[in-house]
């Protein structure tokens, strides 16, 4: 048997199942604007009936809740943005309270970096709410915009005590808090009483919740594409083709699942 059909089978067996996903690179395809990430099409009514099936059904992401409630609202998933620290609930966005203390840190810093990059060809600076990040995929030069990017993230560092995680073409800055994808699942993992649970990922900060995945008995999706990190192309697990091949493993996995009686 196969990594991927292991998961698809331990989802099936197990009645208190989780499925969590990251969204840009695992549903939707990276693209050189961030902002133009969109679901596969199809991928949001798969989702919705998975959501009957399983116990839980998650976006972990990065991104913004607003951004996520935009772009991937789907009957059923639970959205959690910021690395798990903000979520969408029945009353609207909640922030963890740890997080309250660094939002002018980060409005400040935010500010700064569409000062000194708003004009640079290629560099796109993204507003995310509890973070910033600096986008250079499509930068003429890459090599030339990141020498030009590091200086300025590193003085954004210095000055706000934020934190630098790196990724594909981008820096992000993030409040120095210890919380991440690993702790945010760990939550969602309690919260539900999961017995097992799938999370799928592409990048750099998706290991921590790859990590909290394993030590809880459960399995890793990991979402092969261009610019992967070799930390993240070596973790263990079913690996996919791109979001169109785990798009195609979801389609599989809602026939294979039976309709849940009761939520």
């Amino acid at each position: 048997m196969d990594a991927a059909t292991e998961v698809m089978q331990a989802l099936m067996t197990h009645e208190d199942a989780g499925l969590v996903m990251d969204f840009d690179g695992v549903l939707s395809p990276i693209t050189d604007d961030p902002s133009a990430s969109e679901l596969l099409p199809g991928t949001g009514q798969i989702l919705a009936e998975l959501a009957t099936k399983l116990s839980v059904v998650a976006l972990l992401s990065g991104r913004p809740v607003e951004f996520l409630a935009a772009h991937a609202c789907v009957p059923g998933v639970e959205l959690h943005g910021s690395y798990g620290l903000e979520r969408l609930g029945a009353d609207g966005v909640e922030v963890v309270p740890e997080a309250r203390q660094w939002m002018t840190a980060v409005e400040e810093a935010t500010r700064a970096l569409h000062r000194y990059l708003d004009d640079a060809e290629g560099i796109h600076v993204e507003d995310k709410s509890l973070a910033v990040a600096v986008h250079w995929r499509r930068a003429p030069d890459r090599d030339e915009a990141e020498r030009r990017v590091t200086p300025l993230v590193r003085e954004m560092v210095a000055a706000h005590g934020l934190r630098r995680e790196p990724g594909k073409f981008v820096a992000e800055l993030r409040m120095p808090l210890d919380q991440d994808k690993g702790t945010a699942l760990r939550r969602i993992i309690d919260t539900n009483e999961l017995r097992t649970v799938a999370y799928a990922g592409d990048d750099l900060g998706d290991l921590p919740a790859f990590a909290t995945a394993t030590a809880a008995g459960g399995y890793t999706l990991v979402v092969d594409g261009p610019g992967m990190a070799q930390g993240v192309s070596a973790v263990a697990g079913a690996h996919f083709d791109g979001p169109a091949d785990f798009r195609a493993w979801l389609v599989h996995l809602n026939d294979a699942l039976p309709r849940r009686s009761t939520r």
